[in-house]
């Protein structure tokens, strides 16, 4: 009997001294500043904002009256700027909501399940439109112009010059031109472009990491958690999670197409979009200089993973998201990692993703990491 207590003593006291080094392995982690790898450092680093974007907000009045800029966020909130004078850019982009279309008006509109992206850094990018169809800004105000707000180039050139020529008459001195109507509509699509240009990416508590770690050199920095670097940690893993692979760089996106088994709708995809953009009235190189053109100059055209593909959205844009993925089929980030955990499709058809293997804890830090980077930094006593 004495020698049965004892065995059951020492298992207890190992199982204790076992838990007891955990828990100070813990505590110590949490205490100390965190240690990254040469790659992960390289990787945040490839991910810091602009510095100028840390104090940046952007405010109307900061902008000259007849400005083009000024013009183009007028345009940008104008009902009138419709067929039947109810919807403007700003109903499928609300700018009090991240410029989500959080009233779902784009589905209203289309009769389609694709919803309308946040419209923060956008300017960005190379390709706009889930699957592609436009190489420029312009061309994608263009195409909404024509389609949501139901605008012939006729109707939206002659109700700007009519209603706005009088204040702007030096951003406007083509509407009097011999030009051509097209032409005119594609400098009303640069005139819009020229705000949303301005709708930078906010200033982050990551961000705010990033500058604390690396610019001031800050070595104890409790802007992110324990749980939220280590989520930072497994983000960054190309092993654990391979997220950085496509969401990389400032916007947390490297602005390509993949496949990852969410293709329901194939009217969509990368390659309908590119066929959309080949046979496109506005493409970049017919309107504007070479050197702003250059998307479509490596542009492919074919190849199965081009199949049910869309372009990786930014992950700094999920602020007032009511719905995420680009038919809004998902409500949360933990139905999203749900599904690269266990990919729909994944055996049946083209997915540019294997799936995911997690432990329940490390699924909560990867999405704590993720919410810090959609968290705007505040500053002290602000």
């Amino acid at each position: 009997m004495c020698q049965i207590i004892r065995s059951l003593f020492n298992n207890v006291f190992v199982i204790a001294t076992i838990i007891l080094l955990i828990l100070y392995s813990y505590i110590d982690n949490k205490n100390n500043a965190p240690t990254f790898t040469a790659l992960e450092i390289d990787l945040m680093k490839e991910s810091q904002l602009d510095e100028r974007l840390r104090n940046h907000q952007f405010n109307i009045n900061d902008i000259p009256s007849d400005s083009k800029e000024n013009l183009g966020f007028l345009l940008f909130n104008d009902n009138k700027l419709s067929k039947n004078g109810d919807i403007s850019c700003t109903s499928c982009h609300v700018p009090e909501s991240n410029f989500h279309d959080i009233n779902n008006i784009s589905r209203e509109v289309l009769n389609s399940d694709i919803k309308a992206p946040s419209l923060r850094g956008v300017h960005n990018q190379p390709w706009f439109f889930w699957d592609g169809r436009a190489d420029s800004l312009w061309a994608q105000i263009l195409e909404a112009l024509k389609v949501d707000h139901g605008l012939t180039p006729k109707l939206a050139v002659s109700y700007v010059c009519n209603n706005y020529i009088n204040d702007f008459n030096q951003t406007l001195n083509f509407c009097n031109s011999t030009s051509t109507t097209k032409e005119k509509f594609t400098k009303i699509g640069k005139v819009i472009a020229s705000h949303v240009e301005t709708i930078e990416h906010t200033w982050t508590r990551y961000d705010e990491f990033l500058y604390a770690t690396f610019v001031k050199k800050e070595q104890n920095s409790t802007l992110l958690s324990y749980n939220e670097i280590e989520g930072l940690k497994l983000f960054l893993s190309r092993e654990k999670t391979g997220c950085v692979d496509c969401h990389s760089g400032k916007r947390f996106t490297n602005n390509s197409f993949f496949a990852i088994g969410t293709a329901n709708d194939a009217n969509f995809d990368r390659l309908t979009g590119i066929q959309k953009y080949q046979t496109s009235e506005f493409k970049c190189s017919d309107w504007d200089i070479g050197a702003n053109c250059l998307s479509s100059k490596y542009m492919r055209t074919s190849g199965p993973d081009l199949k049910g593909a869309y372009k990786v959205p930014s992950l700094r844009n999920l602020n007032n998201a009511s719905q995420l993925m680009h038919d809004g089929r998902f409500n949360n980030l933990e139905q999203v990692l749900n599904h690269y955990m266990y990919p729909t499709g994944y055996m049946n058809d083209y997915v540019d993703v294997t799936p995911v293997r997690l432990m329940p804890h490390e699924r909560k830090q990867l999405i704590q990491f993720i919410h810090s980077l959609n968290e705007p930094f505040i500053p002290t006593g602000k």
